[in-house]
């Protein structure tokens, strides 16, 4: 039925036996750089044989959710053409539990109070206004932005980095009122080690892909989105698959009942991973998840 398993793929120290085919499992995937082909941000794209590969496991009765740094202006389509059921938008800043029915719309409207399945973990726009003015107090070129409603208000122009995606300069002494997703941060290398000097304690730092830093809520991670997942839809965090690459991505693995890392993924991520799937440009999560079918 499936085209033949990658060569690449190879098993990890705690090799698990998995049957996707009896269902009740929770598959839970990262997008960029895991289920995603491309290695350019904005190239990046979902293949026709990743969709069918979820397809079939939702088939066979497995619920899949979505756990990425994305928000959902840019991961909303992806998550409803795998079909999920829930998603971790924002690294957890914002879960929805019931994404086949949740609306663009409602997602990005913090002030939403209508739909109870989308639960937010973010940070009060005011409290961020103030640690970004204090980190550029003290590194003034710093490039920084907060993220808010599905806009990204930011001192540089965001262009420079991800060419089509939009953005508002910002002094950060306009900002609207409500509660932020997170704040985003691009510093240089030499930057970096004063950047984490500053690091409120009240405040979580995560690093994706080695260049975007977030600043965000500490109740705001893939983990805590799984969970709660794993609540709603009655399924033990034993019954789970996480598939992930980058650093973000290894609470979820640790922690699930199987941990796949793909081939492309960080030594890190690699080291701690159950299983390892061949890189997201072959399409390891699809493969994997035939062989488990």
């Amino acid at each position: 039925m499936f085209a033949a398993f990658s060569s690449d793929f190879h098993q990890g120290t705690n090799m698990t036996d998995i049957d996707l085919s009896t269902g009740d499992k929770l598959l839970v995937v990262d997008l960029d750089l895991t289920v995603l082909r491309g290695d350019d941000y904005d190239g990046r794209w979902l293949s026709e044989r990743s969709e069918q590969a979820f397809a079939a496991a939702r088939k066979a009765g497995n619920a899949v959710m979505v756990a990425t740094a994305r928000p959902p202006l840019t991961a909303f389509d992806l998550v409803n053409r795998l079909g999920a059921s829930a998603c971790a938008y924002h690294n957890g800043g914002v879960v929805d539990l019931d994404a086949q029915y949740s609306s663009l719309q409602e997602l990005g409207d913090d002030q939403n109070t209508t739909n109870g399945n989308i639960l937010r973990f973010g940070v009060p726009v005011e409290r961020c206004v103030e640690i970004c003015l204090r980190l550029l107090a003290k590194i003034p070129d710093l490039r920084i932005g907060i993220e808010l409603n599905d806009t990204r208000y930011t001192n540089f122009a965001l262009t420079d980095i991800w060419p089509s995606q939009e953005y508002q300069l910002t002094d950060f002494s306009d900002m609207p009122s409500g509660i932020a997703e997170k704040i985003m941060m691009f510093p240089t290398d030499v930057q970096k080690e004063e950047v984490r000097a500053l690091i409120p304690d009240d405040m979580a730092l995560l690093i994706s892909e080695d260049v975007l830093w977030l600043l965000m809520n500490p109740k705001a991670t893939k983990l805590n989105g799984m969970n709660l997942a794993c609540q709603c839809f009655g399924i033990s965090p034993s019954d789970t698959i996480a598939f992930g690459d980058d650093l973000i991505d290894m609470d979820v693995l640790e922690h699930a009942g199987c941990g796949v890392a793909v081939s492309n993924a960080k030594p890190e991520v690699k080291a701690i991973a159950n299983e390892i799937c061949p890189s997201n440009n072959d399409d390891g999560v699809a493969q994997w998840i035939e062989e488990h079918l």
